[in-house]
């Protein structure tokens, strides 16, 4: 680790939980036999993401090299972030970001609660230098608030995951307000995270990279015009939303389009919202000149460090963590807020 940088911490991680790992966290109410007939989360979009896949010119590309699958149970986690000398790491689902297609509200709340209460038990409570945002039913933003404050107060989890594809309204909507109450008044973040390629307009893709390019930033795009244009940050100053998992490269972008045509006339700007409210955004270590752009659009204190791991091997993340802390167009405080201090500040760690 290149000495200005005092601890690196991975704030956006992930399991990979299976319908077996959470059948017995199940309400009773259930029947353990049935209920296994049908799988537990929508696909994200069809696509089987193991298997073999295209480059974004097409070409067949193996997606997995041959050999042992990488683990993403706690022993996997607590060996990876010794390897790459994180400190402590965050944990987000894996095929649960696509609850946001569940049809049924019931249903994705005891999903979600047996989902929490499966974290806790095989992550949180195996290492303290694990931890976890909540999955929330969102269907039902009341529930999903009365879930956020139990898996806050009650499992010790640091945050609610929103995800960023599926729902029936954007984030932007009235509706959502007893979750950002909630959140607000926990001090916690919601995390609107991005994965599926689905109801993007552009199902047509037969590439799983050409659709994958796309996704995340366009879905994240979706939120975050929504959330600023409905003034979900005026509602609740306080509450704490990070964008994930398509780097900060759109942020600039975004930002000055809805500037330009915004009516400054009693409304604040998408670039005075970001800097005056607690709005943080996902640096990818590959990102080149964008980042510097960001920094300037958005100030220091709104961009943090994410592995990605299981889906970047550990090889990757030690080779880009390298990469970066080497950069000479960024300075070395901010570096320090990157990898540490601003995700402290937006999980609340000490």
């Amino acid at each position: 680790m290149a000495a200005p940088v005092t601890e690196i911490i991975d704030a956006d991680g992930h399991i990979r939980e299976t319908d077996e790992d959470l059948v017995t966290y199940l309400d009773p109410k259930y029947d353990r036999g049935s209920i296994r007939n049908h799988y537990f989360f929508p696909s994200l979009d069809g696509w089987q993401r193991s298997a073999v896949s295209h480059n974004a010119l097409g070409e067949r590309i193996e997606r997995r090299p041959a050999g042992t699958p990488r683990p993403a149970d706690a022993a996997g986690w607590v060996t990876f972030i010794d390897q790459t000398k994180i400190s402590e790491a965050v944990l987000y689902p894996t095929p649960a970001l696509s609850i946001g297609f569940t049809k049924d509200p019931g249903w994705a709340t005891d999903l979600a609660r047996a989902y929490n209460d499966f974290v806790y038990d095989r992550f949180l409570k195996a290492s303290p230098r694990l931890k976890a945002v909540a999955l929330l039913p969102v269907q039902d933003p009341a529930a999903a608030a009365s879930e956020l404050r139990r898996a806050v107060d009650e499992l010790g989890m640091v945050g609610g995951l929103l995800p960023a594809v599926g729902l029936r309204r954007p984030y932007g909507d009235v509706a959502f307000d007893p979750l950002y109450a909630a959140a607000q008044a926990l001090d916690v973040p919601l995390a609107v995270h991005g994965a599926s390629q689905q109801g993007l307009g552009f199902d047509f893709f037969e590439n799983f990279t050409q659709g994958s390019l796309l996704s995340d930033p366009v879905a994240l795009m979706i939120q975050f015009t929504s959330m600023i244009g409905d003034r979900v940050f005026e509602r609740f100053p306080r509450v704490k939303v990070a964008y994930l998992e398509a780097g900060c490269g759109w942020v600039p972008y975004l930002i000055e389009r809805i500037d330009q045509r915004t009516d400054r006339a009693g409304r604040h700007l998408a670039s005075e919202q970001v800097r005056d409210h607690p709005i943080y955004f996902h640096v990818e270590l590959e990102e080149g000149a964008p980042v510097p752009v960001a920094i300037d659009a958005v100030g220091e204190d709104r961009l943090i460090y994410a592995s990605d791991y299981p889906h970047e091997s550990p090889e990757a993340v030690s080779h880009g963590l390298a990469s970066f802390l080497t950069r000479d167009d960024i300075r070395d405080r901010v570096k320090q807020k990157i990898f540490c201090d601003n995700i402290k500040a937006l999980y609340g760690f000490g």
